[in-house]
């Protein structure tokens, strides 16, 4: 550990403050709606957000708020990606015990239905992985439970319409909740609030900070490049220093994003970076997957069928790791075109 660190819980990503810097208005926006009377009248709400915007954390701070009288459970679409899965978890959150394996959706909806005495929220974060397989299914079947109220989070659709059937959409009728970017200024109170808490005093000077947060606005790469600079820094964090770690931090970031998901999800990253670097960007579906399944065969694993990894390389873009721009017609039909998102035109590095 740095010499600069005095504990460095408050710059990890996962760690949630007691207090929301930038936020109050979305807090009460939450409380005042579920300040209701009758607990049977739960609003359901959609929250949207792009990446680093603090919508996990306004949630999971959200939930603590309830009172006993009140059952609270968060479910990740990344984590829980189909409604199989998420119901397993839905089920263990309610009763504290893990399902026994064989059953069929139907039976687990009902074990679900019976845990549910208490107002209940529940939080779908991540909701549009969920989507992506059977996730309207679940999102009818929560809509549907009496004294449930249920909160989709999402840092790609301000509104989640399009992707659901009319009668799951008629069901769940959500109020929306938005959370714009943070301002420069707003984001280097954050990092300044978490470098006071971690860090030894006059370790960080201001304009090393304000380099950071003039660059990004997304505080989940902030703090990992605050964290980089503090592991490299001997004596104090100065701009020169945040520069010389930029590129790393930036990468160091995304792998905390991809070790979420699997090997083959890193390695398709990776081959997207080795050929932008090889060849002119945009690349075909095709291309990239040639590519992959070449590096697979050199690593005496069994490469993913095409369909499976055109679904992979949806989940890159759904984290912001990707652009894609869709064509149709032609002599291939639809095709997609995929480039790595630019952070400041930097160079690529492996990831795995």
């Amino acid at each position: 550990m740095s010499n600069l660190i005095d504990t460095r819980t408050p710059l990890e990503t996962t760690h949630l403050p007691a207090q929301f810097v930038g936020r109050e208005a979305e807090q009460d926006a939450l409380n005042d709606a579920f300040s209701v009377e009758d607990e049977s009248c739960l609003p359901n709400f959609h929250v949207y957000g792009p990446r680093g915007t603090g919508k996990t954390h306004l949630l999971q701070r959200f939930l603590t708020t309830f009172p006993p009288t009140f059952t609270t459970c968060y479910i990740s679409g990344i984590h829980q990606d189909t409604q199989y899965k998420a119901l397993e978890r839905l089920y263990q959150l309610l009763t504290g015990t893990k399902l026994g394996t064989g059953h069929h959706i139907a039976d687990i909806q009902r074990k679900v239905e019976e845990q549910v005495t208490l107002p209940t929220v529940i939080v779908v974060d991540e909701v549009d992985f969920l989507l992506l397989d059977d996730g309207d299914d679940l999102l009818y079947f929560l809509t549907r439970l009496e004294n449930t109220a249920v909160i989709t989070v999402s840092a790609n659709q301000p509104t989640i319409k399009d992707e659901m059937d009319d009668r799951t959409y008629s069901s769940f009728q959500p109020q929306h909740l938005t959370l714009n970017r943070y301002t420069p200024n707003a984001a280097r109170q954050i990092l300044a609030d978490r470098a006071r808490k971690a860090l030894q005093p006059e370790s960080l000077q201001r304009d090393a900070l304000t380099y950071i947060t003039t660059t990004t606005q997304n505080i989940s790469i902030g703090l990992t490049w605050l964290r980089e600079a503090v592991e490299t820094a001997e004596e104090q964090i100065n701009t020169e220093l945040v520069q010389e770690v930029e590129v790393a931090a930036y990468h160091k970031y995304v792998r905390m994003l991809l070790n979420r998901f699997t090997t083959h999800h890193r390695r398709l990253y990776n081959t997207i970076a080795r050929l932008e670097q090889e060849r002119d960007a945009p690349l075909t579906t095709g291309t990239v997957y040639r590519e992959y399944s070449g590096r697979c065969e050199s690593a005496g694993v069994a490469p993913l069928s095409e369909r499976r990894i055109s679904d992979f390389l949806t989940h890159l873009e759904l984290l912001d790791l990707i652009e894609a721009s869709y064509h149709y017609g032609g002599p291939m039909g639809k095709t997609r075109e995929i480039q790595l998102v630019d952070w400041n035109s930097h160079g690529s590095e492996e990831t795995e």
